[in-house]
């Protein structure tokens, strides 16, 4: 939570820095934003580091499979935005759609199994 105001306010003064660069000198504008956001992306990659340590410790302590279940979940959740975000970035309203409820629908497919687990074991408490 310590990195968010500092690498957000990053992101935001970059930005506007690029739109002032970028009416000089595009060519600028656009390596002074690819420099902003590889410098935005290695201040994530300690973020990130501490996110996988606390899986890994989350995984040696729960079920493996309703873990990777999860974990499947949230796979097909970020890939599923990211992907919908380029096909409506570029411009492909009705294919970012669709994408959508693709992910959606894998993401059913990907949790149904846990829902059978925890379906059995409601029906087994209440009959």
């Amino acid at each position: 939570m310590n990195e968010l105001l500092p690498t957000l306010g990053l992101a935001v003064l970059a930005a506007l820095v690029y739109g002032l660069l970028s009416k000089v000198s595009p060519a600028f504008g656009l390596l002074f934003s690819l420099a902003a956001g590889v410098f935005v992306l290695v201040r994530l990659v300690l973020v990130l580091q501490g996110v996988v340590e606390g899986i890994a410790a989350l995984a040696g302590q729960v079920d493996g499979q309703a873990f990777g279940c999860l974990l499947r979940c949230a796979g097909i959740l970020l890939l599923t935005d990211y992907a919908r975000t380029l096909c409506d970035e570029a411009g492909a309203e009705s294919l970012a759609w669709c994408t959508s409820l693709a992910g959606r629908v894998l993401m059913l497919a990907a949790i149904w199994p846990l829902l059978e687990e925890v379906c059995g074991l409601i029906w087994e408490l209440t009959g």
